[in-house]
C-alpha cells in the first residue's frame, strides 16, 4: 500500500474530440496545477536533499514514538508540500524555492520541538505569526480517504491560546481559486494573512480542500475531517459553525450548506456558481453527449433544485453589484418557494449587495456580514428544532438533525420529507419518493412524556412505539405495500442488497471515502483492453495525485489482505481473469465478462473490443465499494472549470476501447446508465 511518488507532466493541449452524435470539440484544456518553471540544478538538488532528510527523520522520530498520531501530520505536511512541489514542477517563480525552504525550515523546527517533547498548540504555534485579531497558525491532518496528510489554516484568538474557554465560534472560510496555490503557498498564506473574515473572538478554519475542487468529491470531505480535526485539539460549539467563502469558495458554501443544513448555525456565500448548465452556457447545446445518465448526475452538485433546504439553518449572500457572478445569488433566490413550512420558520436569503463592486467583498458588505452573523450567533441553539424540510437527490445527503431518509423509489430524483414534532406526542411526516426514514429524537432536544408515540404519515394515522421519559427514543419506519411500518433498526444482511446512505453510488462516491487500487498481476485476455487498462491506471493515479493532491495507495491483487477488503473500497482495473481479486469475486457481480463475451443484462459485447466500468457493494465486504475500471471520472475538459467538474459516468458503463480515450470520456462510452434501488440491472433503455 506504499505510493508511488513520480512526476507527472501533462501540457497545455489543442484537443479535437469526436462523439457519437457526430459533433466536434475543439478546446484547449489546461493542466492543474500548472507547469512551473525550471530551477537552477544547484538550488533543485539542495531542496532534494533537504527535504528527503527532513522526510527520513520524521520516519525515524514517528518509529520512537508511541504517540505520533498526535503531532506527525502537523510536521509531516510541511515535508509533505515540498515533495509535491518538486515531484510536480510547482515552482512559478525563483523566489518560490525559498518560499520552499521556509517550509522545510518550520518543518524541521516543528520536528525538533517534538523530540524535545512539546506537543498540541506548543508545536502548531511554530511558524505562526500574532495578528491583530489572533494568531495565525497552519497544520494537518491525516485523510481517512488515502492516507495523505492535508493542510489546513487556522486564526485562533490570542485569549483562546491561553485561556482554553470551554466553547468557541468557528467560522469555516472556504477560499478562491487560485491554480498555483498548491500546497506550499498556501501553508504560507495561512501563516502570514488572516483571511478576508477574523471576527474578534471567533476561531477562522481554512480548509485546503485538496486544491482546486469547489470542494466537492474528496475535498468536500476533506472540510468535514479538517472540523473533526479541530473538535480535537480546541474546544468547539457544535451549535455555533458557519460556514463562509467566496468565488469558487462561495460556490462551495452553496453547495455545502444546502446538502447538509443543520451543520450550521448560518451560510455566508460570495459569489461563486450553483449549478452546471447555465453557469457554462449549455441550456442549447452540451459541448459532448452527456446521455440520459450525465444529465441526471447533474443534481449531485445543482444547487437549486434543493434551495428550500436552507430553511434549516441562517443565509446572507454576497454579491458584488458588477459581477458577474452576482447571478447565482438571484438563481437562488429565483428558485426558493414559499410554503406553509417554510413560511413558520421564517425561510429568508438574506443578500448583500456591495455597491460598485466587480469579483471583491467590500469593507461596509464585510461590516454588515459580520454583525448579522453575530446576530445570529448570539441566538444559535436555543431552541430544538421541531421542524424540518430536507430533500435530496441521493442518499449520499441523506439527515439534517433527528431526521434521516433511509430508503428511496428511485435515485436521482427528489426526495423530500418534511416532519414536525407536535403536542401529545405526534410526529407528523409527509414524504415524496421515499421508503424508509429514521427518527433519532436523542437529537432533537423534545422533552418527551411517556406513553406511546402518535405517527401521522402521509395522512395515515398510526400507532407508534412506546415512550419512556428520559430515555432515548430512535424509530425507523418503511414503506411496505403503500402502508408505513415501523420497522426494527436495521442490520444489513450480507445477501441483502438495497442503495443506502453510504452505499448509493455512482462510481466517484467510491473515491470519497478510504480506499485503494488494486492493480492486476495477470495480463487481460486482449491486447487492446489490456492497452486501455494501463492507459486508465496510469491516468486515474495520475489523476488522484495532481487533481486530488493524495496518495495513490495500491496494491496488487495477489497481495490484497482480509484487512484491506474490509476497510476500503477497492478500485480495480483488469479483465474479470487479468485481476485476481475480480475474478474471485465475478460470480456475485451483475455483468458477466468472459473469453467469449461481456454481458450486461440481455445486451452482449465483444470482449476483445469492450471493457466494463462498474460501482457495486463489495460482496466480500458488503459496506465497501467494488470498482472496475475507473478513478474519478471527470478529465482534462474539466480543468477550465470548477462548475464543469462533475461526475460523468453512473453506476455502470461499458467502453468500446478501440477508440482512444480523449479529455472528456476514457474511450466511447456505448452503454451506460445506474443500477436500480436494488442494485439491479435496469431494462436497456439506449440511452446514449
Amino acid at each position: 500500500m506504499t505510493p508511488i511518488r513520480f512526476l507527472v507532466t501533462m501540457t497545455f493541449i489543442v484537443s479535437s474530440v469526436t462523439h457519437s452524435a457526430g459533433r466536434i470539440v475543439a478546446e484547449t484544456y489546461k493542466q492543474l496545477p500548472p507547469p512551473g518553471i525550471e530551477l537552477p540544478a544547484e538550488t533543485l538538488s539542495a531542496l532534494k536533499k533537504d527535504t528527503q532528510s527532513l522526510r527520513e527523520r520524521i520516519d525515524q522520530t514517528v518509529q520512537g514514538s508511541p504517540d505520533a498520531d498526535e503531532w506527525r501530520a502537523d510536521v509531516e505536511v510541511f515535508a509533505r508540500a515540498v515533495e509535491l512541489a518538486i515531484e510536480q514542477n510547482l515552482f512559478y517563480k525563483p523566489k518560490d524555492a525559498d518560499a520552499a525552504q521556509r517550509a522545510l525550515s518550520i518543518g524541521k523546527d516543528r520536528l525538533a520541538a517534538v523530540e524535545s517533547g512539546k506537543r498540541g498548540l506548543d508545536i502548531l504555534s511554530i511558524g505562526s505569526n500574532k495578528k491583530q485579531n489572533g494568531r495565525t497558525v497552519a497544520g494537518g491532518f491525516i485523510s481517512t480517504i488515502d492516507g495523505s496528510v492535508q493542510p489546513y489554516g487556522l486564526v485562533i484568538p490570542e485569549t483562546l491560546l491561553t485561556t482554553k474557554p470551554h466553547s468557541n465560534r468557528m467560522d469555516v472560510w472556504l477560499h478562491g481559486r487560485g491554480d498555483t496555490t498548491t500546497e506550499v503557498p498556501f501553508l504560507l498564506e495561512r501563516l502570514d494573512k488572516l483571511g478576508q473574515y477574523a471576527p474578534p473572538g471567533v476561531i477562522v478554519l481554512h480548509p485546503f480542500g485538496r486544491h482546486c475542487n469547489a470542494f466537492k468529491f474528496a475535498g468536500e470531505t476533506d472540510v468535514y475531517e479538517a472540523i473533526q480535526h479541530v473538535q480535537s485539539i480546541l474546544s468547539i460549539d457544535d451549535n455555533r459553525i458557519s460556514i463562509r467563502g467566496f468565488s469558487m469558495g462561495g460556490a462551495g458554501v452553496w453547495h455545502l450548506a444546502a446538502h447538509n443544513p443543520g451543520q450550521w448555525f448560518a451560510a455566508n456565500p460570495g459569489a461563486g456558481f450553483v449549478e452546471t448548465v447555465k453557469y457554462q452556457g449549455w441550456e442549447k447545446e452540451f459541448p459532448y453527449e452527456p446521455g440520459v445518465w450525465g444529465r441526471r448526475l447533474l443534481a449531485w452538485y445543482d444547487v437549486p433544485p434543493i434551495v428550500n433546504n436552507l430553511v434549516n439553518t441562517k443565509v446572507v449572500a454576497y454579491s458584488g453589484e458588477n459581477d458577474k457572478q452576482r447571478e447565482s445569488a438571484e438563481m437562488m433566490l429565483e428558485a426558493s418557494t414559499p410554503s406553509s413550512l417554510l413560511n413558520d420558520a421564517g425561510f429568508k436569503i438574506n443578500h448583500v449587495i456591495g455597491k460598485g463592486m466587480g469579483h471583491k467583498i467590500d469593507e461596509p458588505s464585510a461590516v454588515e456580514i459580520d454583525s448579522q452573523l453575530a446576530i445570529w450567533e448570539a441566538d444559535s441553539g436555543k431552541h430544538p428544532r421541531t421542524k424540518i424540510h430536507f430533500t435530496t437527490p441521493t442518499l449520499k445527503y441523506h439527515q439534517i438533525d433527528w431526521c434521516s431518509i433511509e430508503g428511496m423509489n428511485e435515485h436521482w430524483k427528489l426526495a423530500t420529507i418534511d416532519a414536525s414534532i407536535e403536542e401529545a406526542p405526534v410526529v407528523r411526516v409527509e414524504t415524496t419518493n421515499v421508503t424508509s426514514f429514521q427518527l433519532d429524537f436523542s437529537r432533537s432536544g423534545w422533552p418527551m412524556h411517556s406513553g406511546y408515540l402518535e405517527m401521522i404519515i402521509d395522512g395515515e394515522k398510526i400507532d407508534g412505539p412506546a415512550v419512556t421519559k428520559g430515555q432515548t427514543l430512535v424509530t425507523r419506519w418503511s414503506k411496505i405495500d403503500d402502508h408505513w411500518e415501523e420497522s426494527p433498526p436495521e442490520v444489513m444482511p450480507a445477501n441483502d442488497l438495497r442503495k443506502r446512505p453510504g452505499l448509493q453510488g455512482p462510481i466517484d462516491d467510491a473515491l470519497t471515502s478510504s480506499f485503494l487500487f488494486v492493480l492486476p498481476s495477470r495480463p487481460c485476455r486482449h491486447g487492446v483492453v489490456q492497452r486501455f487498462v494501463d492507459r486508465e491506471v496510469e491516468h486515474a493515479r495520475a489523476t488522484w495525485r495532481q487533481i486530488m493532491r493524495g496518495d495513490d495507495r495500491f496494491v496488487l491483487d495477489q497481495n490484497l489482505t482480509a484487512q484491506q477488503i474490509a476497510n476500503c473500497n477497492l478500485i480495480c482495473f483488469g479483465d474479470f481473469n487479468s485481476n485476481r481479486y475480480l475474478a474471485s469475486i465475478a460470480p456475485s457481480l451483475p455483468i458477466k465478462w468472459t473469453d467469449e463475451t461481456l454481458t450486461v443484462g440481455n445486451q452482449s459485447f465483444d470482449p476483445s473490443k469492450h471493457a466494463a466500468l462498474l460501482v457495486y457493494p463489495n460482496p466480500q465486504s458488503p459496506n465497501r465499494y467494488i470498482v472496475v475500471n475507473s478513478g474519478i471520472t471527470f478529465r482534462q475538459f474539466s480543468n477550465t472549470s470548477n462548475s464543469r467538474q462533475i461526475a460523468m459516468l453512473p453506476d455502470w458503463a461499458v467502453v468500446d476501447v478501440t477508440e482512444p480515450s480523449n479529455q472528456i470520456f476514457p474511450g466511447k462510452v456505448v452503454e451506460a446508465d445506474f443500477f436500480d434501488e436494488t442494485w439491479q440491472l435496469k431494462q436497456p433503455r439506449g440511452s446514449r
